[in-house]
């Protein structure tokens, strides 16, 4: 596949509905799940819509008195290295604005690549390096409003380049909607001018997500 092209002229998407459509009557799990830009409360938290359509869902998370607190509500999350004495394999990983947190995103990839069934998928959405609405922020607020505890900023082609480099491959990309709307008059200029860089190159938006499969997926 040219993914030149294709990257530049990909679907843009909602974020949570597309991971849903892809994850119904699956058996999922979802890393990084606590939290996930929300209160575990919130309607809104992916942890729980992914609940709503899969077969089975289980979560994992470094937070551990989290994790312990919600199994106590009935929830099923645990620590990644549990993970590796249970046996369990999934048609579905999500890791939904996880891996920028992460040290070293290879590795991660590597680890969780080895839940998969064969023909199982990874979902990765993330932050775009080169959305326009950055570099806007740090016009207006001396820096992009970035979670503090980012380790990283990725583009899809470093994306690519970085799966050719482990057991993995590519299969479908999308550019992301913004998750949230803006709350003040800065916000809304810097969104209203962001859709203008939009307009003329995909490569503008803030977020974006890849498919990926093994290798030697069937």
């Amino acid at each position: 596949m040219n993914w030149f092209t294709y990257i530049l002229k990909a679907k843009t998407v909602h974020k949570q509905p597309q991971i849903l459509a892809f994850c119904e009557n699956k058996r999922v799990l979802d890393v990084g799940c606590i939290g996930q830009d929300l209160n575990p409360s919130s309607k809104e938290w992916l942890h729980n819509n992914i609940k709503s359509v899969a077969a089975t869902l289980k979560g994992a998370d470094i937070n551990q008195p989290m994790i312990e607190k919600l199994n106590a509500e009935n929830w099923d999350i645990v620590h990644p290295d549990r993970l590796e004495t249970m046996h369990e394999r999934f048609d579905v990983v999500v890791m939904g604005d996880v891996i920028e947190h992460v040290n070293d995103p290879g590795s991660f990839l590597t680890f969780y690549a080895r839940f998969l069934e064969n023909d199982g998928i990874i979902i990765v959405c993330t932050p775009n390096a080169f959305g326009i609405r950055y570099v806007l922020q740090v016009l207006f607020y001396g820096k992009p409003s970035t979670n503090p505890e980012h380790t990283l900023f990725l583009d899809p082609f470093v994306m690519l380049e970085l799966v050719s480099r482990i057991d993995l491959k590519v299969v479908d990309f999308y550019w992301l909607h913004e998750y949230t709307k803006p709350h003040n008059w800065k916000q809304k200029f810097i969104r209203g001018l962001s859709s203008c860089f939009i307009f003329f190159r995909n490569y503008f938006r803030p977020n974006f997500m890849l498919v990926l499969q093994k290798n030697n997926a069937c």
